[in-house]
């Protein structure tokens, strides 16, 4: 028999082994995460042969057997393969830090480092993102930096947002987090049209039909907050257990940001008439602005880059434990509008 203990790292393993992973992914459906290159290098350190058998419904003798059988017969290949795309995927990991560190440093033409980042983030998938993300914070940049370059390569996808969502079960917990997204964009438009609209008005007693409105959407921005609860109790612990914390991080302070312009609106409307009608809609159309600008960037960096990192190295437990922690914690309501057509 091998000599590893439960305790034993996966990347101890590979070691010895470097086949170890696509042998594994092959022998057994429920280690098919193994099969992707990047998540075995975010997690082989940090996650034990016992947890890894645990996590796909196996004892650590069944997992250690499996292994054991492999070296004897020879099934466990040499790994080439493995090391080249270890290789090939280091390399690009490498060119997208290069160029975010570029979009760090005052006076770099922001648009010719677009061009250059369009190239290599064509080739880049969501967890090569989140993983030169994580190197980045290690080596001292902020989230505020990464934010810098979350708004560039985000805005290469941009236009994609809606036809590139994978298809979601509604059974599935990543399902409601989205029609919340679409519930959360409503409101926030429907915000910014008031306060548009409002400018047409003479004053505060003119608008009042308006006002009405407006606090009626912002009470349900205030019941969606339930979203954020949900992601940050739910979804986040489970992506920082395998390692991926940056683009977390950067989700919750956005969530933050978001709130704290929420708040603002809120307390403007519970102090009318605190300042002359012309500067509170002023206040107002640049608030809402903000708003529906940021929650564009903040959904697709959620569901382009969060949302698929978790699809992929999360497993069905994983999931069934959001589902069961999520329903603990309950639900807002949707509106109509965007469950119509499922």
């Amino acid at each position: 028999m091998l000599p590893y203990k439960k305790s034993t790292k996966l990347s101890e393993v590979i070691k010895d082994y470097p086949g170890i992973t696509s042998y594994l992914a092959s022998k057994n459906p429920k280690l098919k995460l193994l099969k992707n290159t990047l998540v075995v290098q975010v997690m082989a350190p940090k996650i034990t042969l016992n947890k890894i058998a645990k996590k796909h419904s196996m004892t650590f003798e069944e997992l250690m057997k499996m292994i054991d059988d492999g070296v004897k017969n020879g099934e466990i290949g040499n790994g080439k393969e493995y090391e080249k795309s270890v290789k090939s995927t280091n390399e690009i990991k490498e060119q997208l830090k290069t160029l975010m560190k570029k979009l760090f440093e005052e006076g770099e033409n922001v648009e010719n480092v677009k061009k250059e980042f369009k190239d290599i983030v064509s080739k880049a998938n969501p967890i090569l993102i989140a993983v030169a993300e994580s190197e980045l914070t290690k080596e001292g940049y902020s989230i505020q930096d990464l934010m810098k370059a979350c708004d560039v390569h985000l805005e290469l996808f941009k236009n994609q947002l809606m036809s590139s969502r994978r298809k979601i079960s509604r059974d599935h917990p990543l399902w409601r987090f989205i029609k919340d997204h679409d519930a959360m964009m409503l409101w926030f438009e429907q915000g910014l049209e008031i306060s548009r609209d409002m400018k047409e008005r003479s004053g505060y007693d003119d608008a009042k039909d308006l006002i009405e409105k407006l606090k009626t959407i912002m009470k349900n921005l205030k019941s969606s907050e339930n979203h954020d609860v949900r992601q940050e109790n739910t979804l986040f612990p489970v992506l920082e257990k395998y390692g991926v914390e940056e683009p977390p991080a950067i989700m919750w302070d956005e969530h933050t940001r978001m709130k704290e312009k929420r708040g603002k609106i809120e307390k403007l409307l519970s102090e009318i008439p605190s300042m002359p009608y012309d500067e509170f809609v002023d206040y107002l159309q640049g608030a809402f602005t903000y708003l529906v600008e940021t929650f564009i960037k903040h959904t697709q960096k959620e569901q382009e880059i969060l949302y698929n990192v978790a699809l992929d190295i999360l497993s069905e437990e994983d999931w069934k434990d959001i589902q069961r922690e999520s329903d603990r914690l309950g639900y807002f309501e949707l509106p109509k509008e965007v469950l119509e057509g499922e």
